[in-house]
């Protein structure tokens, strides 16, 4: 596996994720859809590696803890 590519995949994602959570809204539908297809898309394109498997859950997992913080006003 290219790791180099991977991970400039992996910040480009962050920031196209950024970019998607402005235009659709953190809290909508379509943006948490998105978050699931364009992660399985990259899990799909680096062959569900481990590593790019346990990267994507983090990503996950901050977004889900970013949006409870969001929720909840901290």
């Amino acid at each position: 596996m290219d790791y180099e590519k991977f991970f400039s995949d992996v910040a480009k994602w962050i920031l196209e994720c950024n970019s998607q959570a402005i235009n659709l809204g953190f809290g909508n539908d379509g943006f948490w859809n998105w978050v699931v297809n364009s992660l399985g898309e990259l899990c799909t394109k680096y062959n569900s590696e481990p590593l790019v498997m346990k990267q994507t859950d983090m990503l996950m997992d901050w977004l889900e803890d970013t949006w409870e913080e969001v929720k909840n006003g901290s």
